[in-house]
């Protein structure tokens, strides 16, 4: 699907760009062509998320909105083509970013044309952001406004706006992390409770009809760990698999602790947001659990997975399944009749017309001439196993990106192990023997009681199987409270971060805090065990004397030693720009040429003058130079791996730092000091590399939350491809 993006010419005015842009779009492009294109006011994703060209509502949900005007119409259809032309993504924070500048347009200039963009718009198009939206959904349009400004002035479309430096409206904090009585009532409410979980496992156990098997396997594969309910969608028949590890118990005879070898069930599983492919394992306890999900999702999705390979297998001809009604021998090309037709592509025989009919008009108004046979029998006399075929593997295909792929695993979708039938669990209809498609984590949600989407069923699990709370009132879990509930036991389990994040498939330790709901005294009793800090003593992290460091800049003396926390040691310390270097410089000299921030005989003092905004500064610097190091990598330019490396964990070094002084809960004078594990020297990374071992020794809680943090900022650098 990828294109190459449009480049403007400096030589054309900005509306001959823009006719240039729209052109492209229009005549080049082909994405949403089988939507009808640019005649159409609402385009679907291959995700089946919907895009409609039209102004605010009235009012939330009403759908009333009127079709944008021209030529803002043809403009937006145009960009949205070649953004999702270049990676189809979620559509909401686009198109709101297009309505507000639509309605900007009309209110200062009465007409929409984006030719007429100025600062007056910009302003109205955020007022009507603040107006229509909740904060939590500001921050991702405004993304997406400030990316589209600049987008609009590099291509010289429009030259009257100033490009946003960045979103007017911060990202707003977790209701995790909330303490007011509203987020802590949240908080509670959110998390479930046992006989939730109970309910979850009673489903399991006494599911009978496909529904109730095919929902409930899918909730036990969420279970087991931490992970999005789209990621399921993922995973492929052959996820299972087993792995060697030593697991220490104590021998009864000789009452000592021994090594010994046990198999560990894993699964194969392919993260969504950059998570990247990690094997999940599964808990002895649960073993058995989730090999029998897996087997009855298997045996469930076989029929769609058949008709699935065939489509790829032999695109060009029809899948003679068991309902079809003519002979072995029937050619691919030769007409079908009404009820030959309508036995393959299993529909509602109609008593009006007959039934050995094969005039393609007939049909349609046997059929009540929907819009898809319509379109199946345009300039057509006739219709075939072959037009069939060409019907079924575009409807089912366009859902999958790089069909006959699954794009994030880059395996067949054949092999999809929750992949289905259409209709499967119809009432009333029977399920398309043709077809194969993907369940979507809103019929997920409807399945579990939490969501109320366009499905075949409107009944949960639990509605079906007769299984309520204990006050009789209806059960209701979505997956996201799966997903939070296990991170938060995992949190009270002590789990370590950076080991939870990955199990989690999150690019960055901080996202653990989002989906942390223990209780604020779970988290002080946490926090005061790893301190080490009694209960009735004031919980802070260790300050060292930075406050008289920072009292010694603003009066203009030198910072000594002492001051830093040496007690033993004699001198002053040099001041850097950032913070204050603690090398002796009676020994060898300094080997760092200026690298003074990742340097492990560097302290940075929060709240000292100026050194946040000297490290911000720092930060794009290196952020530039990491940029270059990818490139190079890309590229496969000899010995720029090692400067990717080398780049990356200065500039997540110096992220950690202005985390860290950012973040609310340290203390202003608490000294910050990299950790030598790392800054290794030449000796240890020889023996790093050589596979010797060096040991990692961290006393004090600041510097653990350096190398975390770092971490942190590692994982979300190199997870995302930068």
């Amino acid at each position: 699907m990828s294109v190459i993006p449009f480049k403007s010419r400096k030589e054309l005015t900005c509306e001959q760009n823009l006719k240039a842009f729209i052109d492209r779009a229009k005549f080049e492009l082909t994405l949403y062509e089988d939507q009808d294109g640019f005649n159409s006011i609402n385009w679907k994703t291959a995700k089946n998320l919907g895009m409609q060209f039209t102004e605010y509502e009235s009012s939330a949900g009403k759908g009333d909105g009127k079709p944008f005007e021209q030529p803002f119409l043809d403009f937006s259809r145009a960009y949205v083509r070649e953004q999702q032309s270049i990676k189809e993504i979620a559509p909401s924070h686009m198109m709101r970013a297009l309505k507000a500048i639509y309605w900007g347009l009309k209110e200062v200039h009465g007409t929409a044309d984006i030719l007429l963009l100025d600062e007056p718009t910009v302003t109205k198009a955020r007022e009507s952001v603040e107006a229509r939206l909740a904060p939590q959904a500001r921050y991702g349009t405004g993304g997406h406004m400030k990316k589209l400004f600049k987008w609009l002035k590099d291509n010289r479309i429009c030259l009257r706006h100033t490009p946003w430096k960045k979103s007017p409206w911060p990202r707003q904090k977790d209701r995790a992390e909330g303490t007011s009585k509203d987020d802590r009532d949240w908080q509670e409410e959110r998390l479930l409770e046992s006989h939730d979980l109970a309910a979850l496992a009673d489903a399991f156990t006494k599911a009978k009809t496909p529904y109730e098997v095919y929902w409930s396997s899918c909730a036990v594969l969420l279970m087991f760990a931490p992970s999005r309910a789209g990621e399921l969608y993922f995973l492929t028949t052959n996820c299972l698999f087993e792995t060697t590890a030593i697991e220490a118990s104590q021998n009864p005879d000789t009452g000592k602790v021994e090594n010994k070898e046990t198999e560990v069930l894993n699964l194969r599983w392919k993260a969504a947001k950059g998570g990247g492919t990690i094997p999940k394992p599964v808990h002895p306890k649960l073993e058995h659990t989730v090999r029998e999900a897996v087997k009855r999702l298997t045996k469930l999705g076989a029929s769609a997975r058949e008709a699935a390979a065939w489509a790829i297998e032999h695109p060009n001809k029809f899948f003679r399944h068991s309902e079809c009604i003519t002979s072995l021998n029937h050619g691919e090309n030769e007409p079908l009749s009404y009820s030959e037709l309508r036995a393959a592509m299993g529909l509602t025989l109609s008593n009006r017309f007959s039934s050995d009919t094969k005039d393609v008009q007939e049909m349609a108004l046997a059929l009540n001439s929907p819009k898809w046979f319509l379109n199946l029998i345009k300039d057509k006399t006739q219709i075939t196993y072959s037009d069939l075929a060409e019907y079924s593997v575009k409807k089912y295909s366009k859902r999958y990106p790089t069909w006959p792929n699954i794009e994030e695993v880059g395996v067949p979708v054949s092999k999809a192990l929750c992949l289905l039938r259409e209709n499967e669990f119809h009432k009333d209809f029977m399920a398309k023997e043709y077809s194969w498609v993907t369940p979507s984590v809103n019929e997920f949600n409807t399945a579990l009681g939490s969501s109320d989407s366009r499905t075949e069923v409107k009944d949960s699990i639990f509605e079906q199987l007769n299984i309520r709370n204990e006050d009789g009132s209806s059960i209701a879990i979505s997956t996201h409270q799966i997903r939070t509930w296990l991170s938060t036991m995992a949190e009270r389990g002590e789990m370590d971060s950076l080991d939870l994040a990955m199990f989690a498939g999150r690019t960055r330790i901080q996202d653990n805090k989002a989906y942390d709901l223990r209780t604020p005294e779970e988290r002080e009793a946490t926090a005061r065990a790893v301190l080490n800090i009694p209960k009735d003593s004031v919980l802070s992290l260790p300050k060292d004397n930075g406050l008289r460091a920072i009292e010694a800049v603003k009066v203009g003396v030198p910072i000594t030693y002492e001051m830093l926390g040496n007690k033993s040691r004699v001198g002053a310390a040099q001041p850097s720009g950032w913070g204050v270097c603690e090398h002796d410089w009676t020994m060898a000299p300094c080997t760092k040429a200026g690298d003074c921030v990742s340097c492990k005989d560097h302290a940075c003092i929060k709240g000292l003058p100026k050194s946040l905004e000297r490290l911000r500064n720092l930060e794009v610097a290196q952020t530039k130079e990491f940029e270059i190091s990818v490139d190079a990598c890309s590229r496969g330019e000899y010995g720029a791996e090692a400067w990717l490396k080398f780049n990356g964990r200065r500039l997540a070094i110096t992220r950690t730092l202005i985390r860290m002084y950012e973040d609310e809960r340290i203390p202003e004078g608490t000294v910050i000091r990299i950790p030598k594990e790392l800054d290794p020297t030449e000796t240890q990374i020889a023996l790093i590399e050589n596979g010797l071992k060096v040991d990692i020794n961290v006393q004090d809680s600041v510097s653990q939350s350096v190398i975390e943090r770092t971490q942190s900022e590692l994982l979300a650098l190199f997870g995302n491809g930068a």
